[in-house]
């Protein structure tokens, strides 16, 4: 944006070359034209005055007025009744008149308003006739008026009693506005000013010692402050500064400082009885400086990205990533029983994000981000979702689409963020606890480095039947060494122990895990390994006269592996037979002004695998046959028997789809679509290697999709049925209503029935229980029957409902509410039905009907912690916003 005082700069430019004659040679080298209805020179008084529809024009420049009169000898220029002016870039203002003193530079304005305009062509700016033609034109979401103006440069001015809007209100008055004792402005570049006031409705809000404010929509400058206050980290403030580099590159840097949130009385028992009670700083929260510096970049119409990096140099205790906690002394020293006081020191944010057109339907995009340990985001965010992240995923690839072929590289990464180790530096325990500081083992992440994928879209081969091909290597290691270390069952810990299956998570006397973290490759180690995976398929349709249609495929597919530490290699291999039979009748009807047709689709889908040859690679360093160990969903593609091998499986979808259409003109809408359908798996009735010695039920889940889309509302749902056990496995639904004037409602509920988090850790397998969605295999219609194991915690349900609404009053009033609901939640330390409402954020605003600034005040009640004030968000539109309420 620019802000600019256009007529003053036109005046003080232009008036003391004046001369008796109507056109004048600027030392620029521009013709300034004056032109009137009446034209007098009064020699003895040396003043020139220009009557009755004045225009003063220099190049793009316009001035028009009643009246212009300069007086040589003193040298001022006024200009009076119904002053306008029309400059470069959407510049306009009007006043009641104007006096400029060419020897001090100074203006003297009355009624004087200067406009930023977009929306509105230069020419027909300059066709205005009138200051309220003139000011009625396009948008306006720059106004500004000073009573005194002067001239200190060739762009520079000092203004006096400064009063500025950066607003598209229309032609009306705003309603709020700045204004400031002083104002130095430089034309398109910057302006400061000095105690500035902020009025609403001509009533003060707050005041600043100092403001810088950039002039233009790329300006390098300083942006608002962003005050914020919370419970886990106290009061905050941050200050951007933008910086220009080029028309293509900026950045922002933003330093802050965190005071820290307020300690706490804390009681622990020692180990002898003895009660200990201290202050302590909240377990989450950080305390320190912090830098964030922002760079964004797009050097062509094909390329844009940003980078973000954030140093945070956090004086709060340091934790103990087996636990969670702060360290504590041990018993026996002077300290006992109180936490350890050791700052967390440097920690990190990084991301990147980027998309590139090569060119030749070559394209490269990044998704990144990193932090420098597992509580970085929990420690700067109360948010209940964003805290419950277990991973953070980053991933980059270059590729190439055409109509006939895919080609793409990619590599994937997962920081494991579910506890506070460091990813960057050493886990040590500090001196104070063990003078030996041991470095404790962290877990390590097997990441995709990294994919290559080739694949040939289903295409015409020959006589009706098409097929495709797609190949693919995969590399899954950890970031650094050739295995991953997680000990006797395969699994990391951060107790150090392992849970052989049934055993007691609450017995005292837990297993030590040897293997876990001693460096050897040994017992159920994960290695590193390589993997070529190569799919094909053929398959052809074939009419049923008009009734129906069968389409029988054949595919194969064959995995190849080598581990990387072992040398040992593994195949797997299993053909994949698949018919489909479906139909469809449909009726079409025209009601008054659209037509209306229905379509019902029955369709019945076969797949069958008869068994396979070779197995999935087995676990850690053992040679001979052992457990199967699947890394990703290709592994775990179909039914696996414990060794490995494929178990053959014959399965069924049968499905009814419906669907309603609407045509309004030329437009298709489908406000209606449902699908019923039934799963089974008919193993035992067909031949089929590795079948279970005791056959599964033949039924799977029972379920029921529905969507619509009708006016203000969208909405679907899902339902899932197990038969066998007479539970209901998945319920799942959305809506919105919006009606595109502020005012909306919309809510999302999901109930799961899942493996209980304490049979997991009993060695349970996760996918034990639930839907078939979640549980079934790549290649397999439906997942095995879902079962409970016994002498296990029984099967759970995880259920969360996130429901909100935002509300525009009439009189600017803003409301906004989200809720967090958990309904079966329970207390973990105690398992008791707790409060349902594990979030619940609550904004209200203010702002004037053309939305050009809004302020809203934030609370968040959060389970647990209680009510705290999240924060103010101000936005002021061409200016962005300020705050960080939740």
């Amino acid at each position: 944006m620019s802000l600019l005082v256009p007529l003053a700069a036109a005046l003080l430019v232009s008036s003391a070359q004046i001369p008796l004659a109507t056109q004048v040679q600027l030392p620029s080298g521009e013709t300034v034209e004056l032109a009137a209805d009446f034209l007098t020179y009064e020699a003895d008084k040396q003043v020139l005055t220009a009557r009755g529809h004045c225009e003063l024009r220099t190049g793009e420049m316009l001035l028009r007025s009643d009246e212009v009169t300069y007086d040589e000898a003193n040298q001022v220029a006024t200009a009076t009744g119904n002053v306008m002016f029309v400059g470069p870039g959407g510049m306009a203002a009007v006043a009641d008149d104007v006096r400029v003193d060419i020897r001090s530079f100074e203006a003297t304005l009355q009624g004087g308003l200067f406009m930023q305009k977009k929306g509105v062509t230069q020419e027909a700016m300059l066709a205005a006739k009138t200051p309220e033609e003139l000011r009625s034109m396009g948008e306006t979401p720059i106004i500004l008026s000073g009573t005194r103006i002067r001239r200190t440069g060739p762009n520079a001015f000092t203004v006096d009693d400064l009063a500025f809007t950066p607003c598209e209100c229309g032609s009306g008055e705003p309603t709020w506005r700045m204004e400031a004792r002083s104002a130095n402005v430089i034309l398109g570049e910057r302006a400061t000013l000095s105690w500035p006031v902020v009025y609403v409705e001509s009533v003060p809000i707050f005041a600043l010692p100092w403001v810088y404010l950039p002039l233009a929509e790329r300006r390098t400058g300083f942006l608002f402050p962003n005050p914020n206050f919370s419970g886990q980290s106290g009061f905050s403030l941050e200050q951007p500064f933008f910086l220009t580099l080029g028309r293509s590159y900026d950045m922002t840097f933003t330093p802050g400082y965190y005071l820290g949130s307020s300690k706490q009385s804390v009681t622990r028992e020692l180990p002898s009885g003895r009660l200990i009670t201290s202050d302590e700083p909240r377990l989450f929260g950080v305390k320190g400086p912090r830098l964030r510096t922002e760079f964004r970049y797009v050097p062509s119409e094909t390329t844009r990205g940003r980078v973000t990096l954030g140093l945070l140099h956090d004086s709060q205790p340091v934790r103990n990533p087996q636990n969670g906690n702060f360290y504590i002394y041990p018993e026996g020293t002077p300290n006992e029983g109180r936490y350890v006081d050791v700052a967390r020191g440097w920690r990190g944010e990084a991301s990147w994000q980027h998309f590139q057109d090569l060119g030749s339907g070559w394209y490269d995009r990044v998704d990144a981000a990193f932090v420098s340990d597992g509580n970085y985001t929990r420690d700067l965010t109360a948010d209940i979702i964003i805290r419950d992240l277990d991973y953070l995923r980053s991933s980059a690839t270059v590729f190439r689409r055409k109509e006939d072929s895919y080609a793409g590289l990619d590599v994937s990464l997962r920081q494991d963020i579910r506890w506070p180790y460091r990813f960057f530096q050493d886990n040590r325990v500090p001196a104070q606890v063990d003078p030996l500081r041991p470095d404790l083992p962290s877990p390590v992440t097997f990441q995709r480095l990294p994919g290559i994928l080739y694949a040939l879209p289903e295409r015409p081969l020959f006589g009706g039947v098409v097929g495709g091909l797609r190949a693919e290597f995969t590399r899954l290691a950890p970031m650094t060494g050739g295995f991953g270390d997680e000990g006797v069952d395969g699994i990391f810990r951060r107790e150090g122990i392992y849970l052989p299956l049934g055993y007691y998570y609450t017995d005292p006397t837990w297993p030590l895990d040897p293997g876990q973290g001693n460096g050897l490759f040994d017992t159920q180690d994960r290695e590193a390994r390589d993997r070529i995976d190569l799919t094909s398929r053929l398959a052809t349709s074939i009419p049923l006269g008009n009734v129906a249609r069968v389409t029988p495929s054949l595919g194969v597919r064959q995995d190849v592996w080598a581990g990387e530490y072992s040398g040992r290699t593994w195949q797997r291999g299993y053909p994949i037979a698949g018919l489909l039979v479906d139909t469809q009748l449909t009726r079409t009807w025209d009601g008054e002004k659209n037509r209306y047709r229905h379509a019902f689709a029955p369709s019945l889908e076969l797949r069958y695998v008869p068994g396979g040859w070779g197995h999935v690679p087995s676990a850690g360093a053992q040679r001979g046959p052992g457990f199967a160990q699947p890394y990703d969903e290709v592994d775990a593609a179909v039914p696996l028997d414990l060794d490995g091998r494929t178990r053959g499986f014959l399965q069924g979808v049968f499905a009814v789809d419906q669907t309603l259409r609407v045509k309004v003109g030329n437009v298709y809408r489908e406000p209606l679509r449902l699908r019923i359908g039934q799963g089974f798996d008919l193993t035992r009735y067909a031949p089929a290697a590795n079948k279970l010695g005791d056959p599964e039920p033949v039924l799977r889940d029972t379920f029921a999709r529905l969507s619509t889309s009708v006016g203000m509302l969208t909405a679907g749902g899902m339902v899932r049925f197990d038969p066998n056990s007479g539970r209901v496995t998945q319920i799942s639904g959305d809506f919105n209503i919006d009606n595109g004037k502020g005012q909306a409602l919309y809510a999302r509920y999901d109930d799961i029935l899942t493996t209980a988090q304490t049979a997991i850790d009993r060695g349970e397998i996760p996918n034990a229980l639930g839907p078939d969605s979640i549980r079934r295999p790549l290649d397999a219609l439906v997942g095995r029957v879902s079962r409970e194991t016994p002498g296990l915690p029984t099967a759970e349900r995880a259920q969360a409902l996130i429901a909100g609404t935002r509300l525009t009053l009439g009189f600017g009033l803003g409301v906004r509410y989200e809720a967090l609901v958990q309904p079966l939640y329970q207390d973990l330390a105690n398992q008791e039905a707790s409060a349902p409402f594990a979030q619940q954020t609550l904004g209200v605003s203010y702002g004037p009907a053309c939305n050009c600034w809004r302020i809203e005040g934030v609370v968040t009640l959060r389970r647990d912690i209680g009510l705290e004030f999240s924060g103010v968000n101000f936005s002021v539109t061409g200016l962005g916003s300020f705050g960080s309420g939740g």
